[in-house]
């Protein structure tokens, strides 16, 4: 019989665990903990939201596609932190804020069929928005993207902003015909940084996967994303660098999160 995974939504901890005691652990006590227990880690997936984005025929959307999944538990408590691979190269990004509007970072990691091969982070600006700073994150995965793209390697770039990914593979189509105006009195925010992702991307249609996942529960990748984004921040990296601090995944997941 196959072995359960519990995906808890509101805890202590929020993630997909394991085993019925960490589940416990993450959520006694907790004022209107929310979790349930499936028979697939896609199931628990789509309970905690992360699931891909549906951008329509014209975005090139992949199919999922059943393939190999790793994973590894990266704590006493039994959060087993997922890495999965439907696609072989996994690009997650994020951006930082604080306050917002204000000093801003970007954060990228590259996974290779499960493993993490790059940290990137930059970018910092004294006068951004958390807005900014994710599509920044996201210009830079679509560079990637394009190089993987150029080698046969289909991709898959996640980002736990619904904004960035809708503005750039969905909105954006819209806006181009009109001129790059919504049609009314209302300005497009961050034009620019849209229109440079928009451009770029042109050459993933039909070559990658989007995909919108929630913010801190869990996810190795977006949690790493995050803390590379406040260490830019925080060290106002004004370029675009490797991330050479510290390469163990969870000493950076130790640092300070966004």
């Amino acid at each position: 019989m196959a072995k359960k995974v519990y995906a808890v939504l509101k805890g202590h901890n929020v993630g997909i665990f394991s085993t019925w005691a960490a589940c416990q652990a993450a959520t006694k006590g907790y004022s209107g903990a929310l979790f349930k227990s499936f028979a697939t880690k896609e199931e628990a997936d789509e309970y905690l939201g992360n699931k891909p984005m549906s951008l329509g025929k014209s975005s090139g959307a992949l199919p999922a596609k059943s393939a190999q999944t790793t994973t590894s538990t990266n704590s006493a408590e039994g959060l087993t932190v997922v890495v999965p691979y439907k696609i072989p190269v996994q690009i997650y990004t994020d951006g930082a804020c604080d306050p917002n509007p204000g000093a801003t970072g970007s954060g990228l990691v590259v996974y290779e069929f499960g493993k993490l091969t790059t940290l990137k982070y930059g970018y910092h600006s004294p006068n951004g928005t958390n807005n900014t700073a994710e599509l920044i994150a996201l210009r830079e995965a679509i560079k990637l993207a394009c190089l993987y793209i150029e080698r046969g390697l289909p991709v898959e770039i996640l980002s736990d902003s619904d904004y960035s990914l809708k503005a750039v593979f969905v909105w954006s189509e819209g806006w181009k015909k009109k001129n790059w105006t919504k049609g009314g009195s209302a300005p497009i925010q961050n034009l620019e940084l849209i229109k440079e992702c928009y451009a770029l991307s042109r050459a993933l249609i039909g070559k990658v996967q989007m995909t919108h996942v929630r913010a801190h529960v869990g996810t190795e990748g977006n949690e790493l994303a995050d803390r590379l984004s406040v260490q830019a921040q925080l060290q106002q990296v004004t370029g675009w660098a490797d991330f050479t601090d510290e390469t163990n995944p969870e000493k950076i997941l130790a640092l300070s999160r966004g």
